[in-house]
């Protein structure tokens, strides 16, 4: 059930955070549910930015009926406004949509409803759009539907429905045991009528290439207070219907792939509790999906239902040299310089299995350390400290400690620079606005930024100094200071 909410948050209301439980509603019933429902595109969105920027921010949505189905005429114009919480619908211009709206608490105005379904699939022979158009005819009887939907966790977006997937063959069970065989139209839905009222069971075969990540259940009769479903396997789910009812039954397929391998430290023995990530060679965006996994006691990671597509294998390994502690970048078969990693290649449906990545031996490297601090002279306490090389592709990373040192290990040859950031959450910003904070955000999160130092790495490097550029707050806990408080 969890899966299903978290799906269905992410695809109608992109939200982050907003915790939702119940049963969620069909076609069938949100239509009966909504005093105003409609087909319509956002003709303008403000700010109309990524979801991820306007998550925490008022937004003004003027929205034009395309087709009417209830409560509204075609051509009029909705007007919304979305608060600044993480439950509230965001939206872009021209974004398309089947909208379930209620009504809000000044006199006419409209709102978009928290958890539950409020914004649908806008595909022409989509579940919503194929029940709505056949209207009245399609609310008299029980209504059992379904979409087969293929995402895939992107680069640049993370859980990207790519669309519906047509011709797969559905089968239905009855509870008088016959079966019921249909396939997916154009859109990847499907609908079956007037079946009788009962429990059902579906199933799809994934076509080849592709695998089932997991059902979607949708106005199922079957709930906490009702006697629980009897436990289904991934590749199918079941269903109550109840007489003149609605429930759906759908599928999110993936890419079927699998990548494996261990990572060896120099002696070629096994590490433990290594973090391997798989970096698509076109780069990841703010919002791409990151595929990952800590090597377990024999070594062993793998990977799998990733997008096809050319990467290359980063693991992230604890390098202590002295009196330094850092994490290092590692690139398959087992290089420091991206120049000299080795790239994989994942095609749907092929199994890329035993990769070794192991540790170099006899590395040279240099200690750099120093202290982090605030521009009035406070400490900047568990920030981030890190050496780049761009050209290498090369980071070496640690974190400050209370009184803002830090020491990290660098391995020696690398050009680059050395940076540190403090992560500042959003609600803060209101009792520190001192704090000069920059134009990334991520989430409540906020960044700032010290002023880089251009080293390279040719010797010991001591009493290296990063300053944020802004003053201490009281305030804030890990700046916090007797000789500033």
């Amino acid at each position: 059930m969890q899966l299903r909410f978290v799906l269905l948050l992410i695809i109608a209301m992109r939200v982050r955070g907003c915790e939702c439980g119940g049963d969620w509603p069909s076609v069938k019933q949100a239509w009966r549910n909504a005093p105003f429902v409609f087909l319509g595109t956002v003709d303008l969105a403000d700010p109309d930015r990524d979801s991820r920027e306007t998550i925490f921010q008022e937004q003004s949505v003027r929205i034009r009926v395309d087709q009417a189905f209830k409560g509204v005429t075609t051509g009029q114009t909705i007007e919304l406004h979305e608060g600044a919480d993480d439950c509230s619908a965001k939206f872009r211009t021209g974004q398309r949509a089947v909208f379930y709206l209620q009504r809000g608490g000044a006199p006419g105005s409209l709102v978009v409803p928290w958890c539950t379904r409020s914004l649908g699939n806008p595909a022409r022979f989509g579940d919503d759009l194929l029940f709505l158009r056949q209207l009245p005819k399609s609310a008299t009887g029980t209504r059992l539907s379904g979409e087969v939907d293929l995402y895939e966790d992107s680069a640049r977006e993370a859980f990207r429905r790519v669309g519906g997937v047509p011709r797969v063959s559905v089968k239905i069970s009855a509870p008088n045991g016959s079966t019921i065989v249909t396939k997916t139209n154009v859109d990847g839905a499907y609908e079956v009528y007037n079946l009788r009222p009962g429990k059902y069971s579906i199933g799809i075969t994934a076509p080849k290439g592709f695998k089932i990540a997991f059902p979607v259940v949708e106005g199922s009769a079957l709930s906490p207070s009702n006697p629980e479903p009897r436990p289904v396997a991934r590749d199918e789910a079941e269903v109550e219907l109840v007489d003149n009812g609605g429930a759906s039954a759908g599928f999110v397929l993936k890419a079927d792939t699998r990548l494996s391998g261990r990572l060896l430290d120099a002696n070629g023995d096994p590490m433990t509790g290594v973090c391997i990530d798989l970096e698509p060679l076109e780069g990841r965006g703010e919002s791409g999906a990151r595929f990952f996994d800590c090597s377990k006691t024999n070594g062993g990671f793998q990977m799998e239902m990733m997008p096809p597509g050319k990467y290359l294998l980063v693991a992230r390994d604890d390098v202590k040299v002295g009196g330094a502690k850092s994490t290092s970048t590692l690139y398959y078969p087992g290089v420091r310089d991206r120049n000299n990693a080795k790239a994989v290649s994942i095609e749907a449906g092929k199994y890329i299995e035993r990769l070794d990545i192991k540790l170099p031996s006899d590395e040279k490297r240099y200690q750099f350390t120093g202290r982090m601090q605030f521009e009035d002279g406070a400490p900047a306490a568990l920030s981030t400290v890190t050496f780049t090389s761009p050209r290498q592709g090369y980071t070496e990373t640690t974190e400050t400690a209370p009184d803002g040192s830090f020491g990290l290990s660098v391995l020696a040859g690398m050009e680059g620079k050395l940076d540190g950031e403090m992560t500042v959450l959003a609600p803060m910003l209101t009792s520190c606005p001192e704090f000069k904070v920059g134009s990334r955000i991520r989430g409540m999160l906020r960044f700032m930024d010290a002023r880089a130092i251009s080293l390279s790495s040719d010797s010991d490097r001591k009493d290296l100094q990063l300053v944020l550029p802004s003053p201490s707050c009281k305030t804030w806990p890990p700046a916090r200071n007797p000789a500033h408080q």
